[in-house]
């Protein structure tokens, strides 16, 4: 099983002090390169039926086409994992069972959170708030701590890939292993870390989905 983690855009509607993105926000230094397709051309050579893409950002559903790599990866059997504000949280979430949404409250109001909850699905996770000792403090170091709501302790993935929005392939952010780009994938052979947060983090939210 393979597990894909997607940075799609650097937008976003939000500017968090906490954000370990921040400098990469809204930045015309650093513009979105890839589209949806070139996002589907990747993913159509790569993933198979079963797999497990997480789609973040900046804002993920402020990227153009992502109601189409929603589809795609709909058809073609993948498992997706949403991470976002709920800033285009809407109605559609509805036709996505394959998927659990992670809505982060960030700064939001009550009003705002309680809108974009009318829209979700049973097997979606809201945080309120992250606890001091989840908080991630530097971008390629997450934290996953085994709790009720991640109970998982292991994960089934034997490859993994952080795509990011400039199309750039490493294998995860962690490990600055260069495979090129989307475009010019170079294939290498590494080693899945069975501890590696990026994975239990994102095996722990593919479970919620039935």
């Amino acid at each position: 099983m393979t597990y894909f983690l997607l940075s799609i855009t650097n937008t976003c509607n939000k500017s968090c002090e906490y954000c370990v993105v921040k400098p990469w926000l809204n930045n015309p230094e650093y513009p979105d390169k890839a589209t949806a397709d070139d996002f589907i051309s990747f993913l159509a050579k790569e993933m198979q039926s079963g797999d497990v893409v997480e789609l973040t950002g900046g804002e993920p559903t402020m990227f153009p086409g992502f109601i189409e790599l929603l589809e795609w990866l709909k058809e073609h059997g993948a498992k997706v994992m949403l991470r976002t504000n709920g800033a285009l949280l809407d109605e559609w979430r509805a036709s996505y069972s394959n998927m659990v949404v992670v809505l982060a409250r960030h700064d939001s109001d009550e009003i705002y959170m309680e809108e974009r909850k009318a829209c979700l699905l049973p097997q979606d996770l809201v945080i309120d708030r992250v606890e001091a000792r989840l908080m991630q403090t530097k971008q390629d170091k997450p934290v996953f701590v085994s709790d009720e709501t991640s109970p998982l302790k292991t994960h089934p993935f034997t490859k993994m890939f952080h795509i990011t929005n400039d199309g750039k392939v490493r294998f995860m952010s962690c490990c600055k292993d260069d495979m090129g780009t989307i475009w010019d994938y170079r294939p290498r052979k590494y080693h899945c870390c069975h501890d590696c947060p990026f994975a239990l983090g994102a095996w722990n939210l593919a479970a919620r989905i039935k």
